[in-house]
Order: C-alpha cells, then sequence, then structure tokens
C-alpha cells in the first residue's frame, strides 16, 4: 500500500511539474514581446489561410490565437515599438486593423490609376485593372482620396467607387445636370474633355460654358483632346488638317454631340465646371501663345482666326511641327 502511494505521488509531482512547465511555457509566450523598435506591420493577406500564413511568419503570434480558439481577420496590424505577443494576437482576433488612406488619382487610363493605387491595398494592378476596366465603372471613378482596410480586394474598391460615386451625385447636382439637358456620364465625358483642354482650374467653367454653347447651337465640338485620344498619342503638341480626318466616334471634328464615353478620369472639380459653367456667349477658343496655359475666346470665326493665326506663329517660331 505504502508502495502504491509512493507511485502515486511520485507520478502525481511529475505531471504537476509538467502541468507547470507547459503553464511557464504559455505564459512566456503570452508576453513575449516582439517587432521591432521602429515602425512595424504584419499583413495578412485575405486570399490565404490566414493560420498558415501566421504560422509561417509569425509563430509566437499563430500558437496564442490557436491556444485561445480566436478567429483571425485578415488586414494590416502596425505598432510602434515592440509588443507582448498576446497584445497583438487579440488585435488580429478582433480585428482591430488599420485603414489606409488610399489616393484615386485623375488619369487617362485604368492602367495609370491601378499602377498608383496597387502599392496601397492587397489588391493588385491586373485584378484593379479588370476590376475598374469595365465601361460602367469606369465613368464612375471619382478622383479623390478615401479610407479603406488595406485587405480590400479590387472587387470591393469597385464597389466603394460606386458608392463614393453614388454620394458625389446628390440632389442638387443631378438637378444641375438635368438642367442642362446633360446625363451623368454625358457630365463625365465634357468634364473629361475641359480638363484635357485646360489644367487652370479658374479658367475650366469659361472652357466648359463654350462646349456647352456649341452642344446648344448643334455645332461641331472640334475639340482637340478627342481627336489626340482617337489618334492614341497624347505627345502630339500639333495637330494637322489630316488628323483631322480619323475616322472614330471620338473624333468631334467629324461627329456631331459628345463622343461615347469620357477620355480620362476627371477630376471632381472639373465635373462641377460642367454643373456650374460659365455664362457667356463665346463659341471658339485656341490656347494663347504666352505660354500661360490659358485660352483666348471668340465670338466670331474672323477673331478666333487672328487667335489662331498668333498660336501658329508661336509653334512655328518654336519649330514645333507635330
Amino acid at each position: 500500500m505504502k508502495k502504491s502511494l509512493k507511485i502515486f505521488l511520485t507520478a502525481a509531482a511529475v505531471a504537476a511539474v509538467g502541468v507547470a512547465g507547459y503553464v511557464w511555457t504559455k505564459y512566456a509566450a503570452w508576453n513575449n514581446l516582439i517587432g521591432e523598435e521602429s515602425n512595424w506591420c504584419i499583413k495578412i493577406p485575405p486570399n490565404e489561410d490566414a493560420r498558415a500564413f501566421l504560422s509561417s511568419h509569425h509563430p509566437e503570434i499563430a500558437a496564442i490565437i490557436s491556444w485561445r480558439s480566436w478567429s483571425i481577420y485578415p488586414g494590416k496590424y502596425c505598432a510602434i515599438g515592440e509588443q507582448p505577443a498576446h497584445e497583438v494576437a487579440r488585435r488580429i482576433a478582433t480585428g482591430q486593423r488599420e485603414e489606409v488612406n488610399l489616393t484615386v488619382p485623375s488619369k487617362r487610363s485604368i492602367e495609370e490609376i491601378a499602377s498608383a493605387i496597387a502599392p496601397k491595398i492587397w489588391a493588385d494592378s491586373a485584378s484593379i485593372v479588370q476590376a475598374l476596366g469595365a465601361d460602367s465603372i469606369q465613368w464612375r471613378i471619382v478622383p479623390n482620396t478615401y479610407r479603406v482596410y488595406w485587405e480590400t480586394t479590387a472587387d470591393e474598391l469597385a464597389d466603394r467607387l460606386v458608392r463614393e460615386y453614388n454620394a458625389w451625385w446628390n440632389a442638387d447636382r443631378l438637378k444641375q445636370a438635368w438642367a442642362l439637358g446633360l446625363s451623368q456620364q454625358e457630365v463625365v465625358t465634357l468634364a473629361s474633355i475641359v480638363q484635357e483642354e485646360t489644367a487652370k482650374t479658374s479658367e475650366a467653367p469659361m472652357v466648359a460654358g463654350l462646349y456647352l454653347n456649341r452642344l446648344d447651337k448643334k455645332m461641331l465640338l472640334q475639340a482637340d483632346p478627342t481627336l489626340k485620344f482617337a489618334l492614341g498619342d497624347w505627345s502630339i503638341q500639333r495637330l494637322l488638317d489630316a488628323d483631322k480626318k480619323v475616322d472614330s466616334p471620338y473624333n468631334t471634328y467629324r461627329n456631331p454631340g459628345l463622343p461615347p464615353g469620357p477620355i480620362r478620369i476627371p477630376e471632381p472639380v472639373y465635373l462641377q465646371a460642367v454643373l456650374d459653367p460659365a455664362q457667356h456667349n463665346f463659341i471658339y477658343m485656341c490656347a494663347k501663345p504666352d505660354g500661360s496655359g490659358t485660352h483666348a475666346f471668340a465670338r466670331t470665326y474672323n477673331q478666333h482666326l487672328r487667335n489662331a493665326r498668333a498660336y501658329q506663329n508661336m509653334l512655328n517660331r518654336e519649330r514645333i511641327y507635330r
């Protein structure tokens, strides 16, 4: 009996030591400091097995989450300085992830926009191009800076941009568009032309007013930017008469009205310029020869010819023939 008791007590002691060792190991892992002295981040992608990702890259955090049977939320988790492993694990388990400032720029192509966006979020350029490349999405992109989660996918980004577009087009802006006889897409299309015509936002309402005057008079828009778009060459500085014969629905020297869609993703200030155009009687414009980037406006064709001649003389002096 005494021998059995001794064996039992010995086994119990060994078990106690084992439990204590196990508890101590877990406690040590629980409070283990991880990270760096400066800013550091853990990025858990949404399309992978999160547990496998953590086990491979951050085993101490994975062990704690597994031990506590916690969930894992994909995302970007950042900290400053070393942190107890359990605190980082708890943040991941409760989804206390970081948002990022995502600037959606005004560009001429979806590919350019995707290249600017991709480094900021999980989605890559190719998936962004695919998600935003549809005609129904492209003209709904409103360039701005948005707060999003790092793990945002391309499809989630497209959904977010459509929501932002719908929010931008409030009741007042819709009424302004209807008063001009334009659809939302037509406003975007005209704004894209106006932005390509002038980099001076202060001049944008004047340019918008001129094109609206032409539309009202059933005149051809004769917008040089649409011709460059049709030719696929934005580097052209001097358009030729032969260029105006290009067979394209975007050639506004041949086709009446607005082109079938925008020639770039316009900034909101140009959208607003179309909705709030300057009221005037100008129907002609030509770049000024002084390098200011502004335009000389005219009411008659003879006035316009004088302005155009001055600009062409400048091009000749500068030996700009294309």
